[in-house]
């Protein structure tokens, strides 16, 4: 059972934030039973994250470095424990929709120089984007997915990783590919077939040769990619089939586990949006489309990134406390020597 660690508020200093306040402890208050049942170590102190919280008019800052309180020097306007939560005194910028982590390098003199921070739009502002984004429990899973990220980067040579081999082939140029070349996505989809077909299959010799032929159809993909593109896709496509395939786990784990879950008593009293988990009482995966299928998601490697995790969930396979701290380990690599 998943059990939420709710922040009781000992110390309200801005009163009329309480529900921003109950928000940002939600989250925080998530991690240790994220540790606990889905990802050891999510909750180590030197794995967090400073979070910003928007509002249509103002931003909170939930355990700011000291570069940013310098930078911006925001005011203590909640504590509660290791929980401290400061307020800018105007919005960080007019972008009107957040969900992202997001650093910068090369830049010595910015607050978030090879330094994640958690940006998130509160429910209000991110349901006028994401219009099925009705109640703080489904908002909530975005903000850990999102999260997530900011934990995958705070393994600092995984970042350093990241910034030197992979940044510069942004992602999206691997959504490009999908869509822009039928017979580049008619392989990709070919190869998330395969490993549907792996996690359905009824013995281990049987998984691990669909595993084998995901790898082959994969192999003349690649080599495709090259020869006509002249693209070495390889270690971009690995990587955020990685980022993205574990954090998409992560935020499935969590409606898996949120039907189980005894209703937030403090969200009961101060948010409206709260549905104490009714919405995840009868969840089903399959029904999520989005979460495993190539031609559903917005970008094909969250799908294949996800299928593996559940591959070596199904095998056994003790991959959560390699991944990120061995720098350039990807889910395709451990997947690949299982399967020879």
């Amino acid at each position: 059972m998943l059990a939420v660690i709710v922040f009781s508020c000992t110390k309200k200093l801005d009163n009329p934030n309480q529900l921003v306040f109950d928000r940002i402890a939600y989250v925080y208050g998530l991690k240790p039973p994220i540790a606990k049942d889905i990802w050891p170590g999510f909750d180590e102190k030197q794995y967090d994250v400073p979070l910003i919280y928007y509002t249509d008019s103002s931003s909170f800052i939930a355990n700011p470095s000291s570069r940013f309180l310098e930078t911006h020097k925001p005011a203590l306007v909640f504590q509660n424990g290791d929980l401290k939560v400061y307020k800018t005194s105007t919005r960080l910028d007019s972008i009107p929709f957040h969900m992202a982590v997001n650093f910068t390098f090369g830049d010595s003199s910015a607050y978030d120089n090879y330094a994640p921070f958690m940006h998130c739009s509160s429910l209000e502002e991110t349901r006028k984007v994401v219009k099925d984004v009705t109640s703080t429990e489904v908002w909530v899973t975005m903000v850990v997915h999102e999260y997530f990220h900011g934990f995958q980067f705070q393994h600092k040579g995984y970042l350093d990783y990241f910034v030197d081999s992979v940044a510069t082939f942004q992602k999206h140029k691997l959504k490009g590919l999908y869509n822009d070349h039928a017979w580049f996505k008619a392989s990709i989809d070919r190869e998330n077939s395969l490993l549907l077909h792996a996690l359905e299959a009824k013995n281990r010799e049987e998984t691990k040769r669909l595993i084998s032929a995901f790898f082959e159809e994969r192999k003349k993909r690649r080599h495709e990619t090259s020869q006509k593109l002249n693209l070495d896709i390889d270690a971009s496509e690995k990587t955020y089939e990685t980022l993205e395939g574990t954090a998409r786990y992560v935020e499935q784990k969590l409606y898996e586990r949120f039907p189980h879950k005894r209703p937030n008593v403090t969200l009961q009293k101060s948010d409206s949006a709260y549905q104490a988990y009714k919405s995840f009482k009868d969840y089903k995966l399959e029904k999520d489309e989005w979460l495993y299928l190539t031609t559903k998601t917005p970008s094909y490697f969250y799908a294949t990134g996800f299928n593996m995790t559940r591959i070596l969930d199904k095998l056994g396979v003790r991959y959560k406390n390699q991944l990120f701290k061995q720098h350039n380990l990807a889910l395709e690599d451990i997947l690949r020597a299982i399967s020879r």
